[in-house]
């Protein structure tokens, strides 16, 4: 019998997996091969995962496919678009960065919500491998001022290995 690999989840989300709640809605931004997106299914979310890559999306359907799981899966460049409108009762963003999608971010998460966000900074262009556009990388605080308004239950920017940032954040009830 042929054994699957599953893709392990980004660590931020796997270290604060206990703050997840045991059911509702997640939204997974810029969501790749879908490790994050099956991940929150696997724990009893109804997930939509979005990303531009028609590859990308055919590939998360297949772990999803492996791990007996179903997420909704949306081909759309973020860029272009906007974030869809139902509350999210978590919403994860990793290694995506677009500013503008910042007030949508908060906007899409329901009071009580849960985000979840990491990716490189302008420190990564000290490592010689990795992205190398500054438009792609965070500069120093953004995560801290862009959701900053959210209750922010962890924070770290970190230079080992790679630059990068991460946050957790709890959207405060109304």
């Amino acid at each position: 019998m042929e054994t699957v690999t599953r893709p392990e989840p980004a660590p931020l989300l796997q270290t604060f997996a206990h703050l997840l709640p045991p059911q509702g809605t997640a939204l997974d931004l810029a969501c790749g091969g879908g490790r994050n997106a099956v991940y929150l299914a696997r724990r009893g979310l109804e997930v939509t995962g979005i990303d531009w890559s028609e590859k990308s999306l055919g590939q998360a359907r297949e772990l999803a496919r492996a791990a007996r799981v179903r997420v909704n899966w949306i081909l759309q460049d973020l860029e272009s678009s906007r974030l869809p409108p139902a509350p999210f009762d978590v919403l994860t963003c990793f290694y995506y960065r677009d500013p503008r999608l910042y007030p949508q971010i908060i906007s899409a998460l329901r009071p009580g919500g849960l985000l979840f966000y990491e990716t490189f900074t302008r420190e990564q262009l000290r490592f010689p491998t990795g992205p190398r556009n500054p438009a792609h990388l965070l500069v120093p605080g953004e995560l801290l001022q862009a959701f900053g308004g959210l209750e922010v239950l962890f924070h770290k920017e970190a230079s080992q290995e790679k630059g990068f940032a991460g946050i957790v954040a709890r959207k405060q009830p109304a």
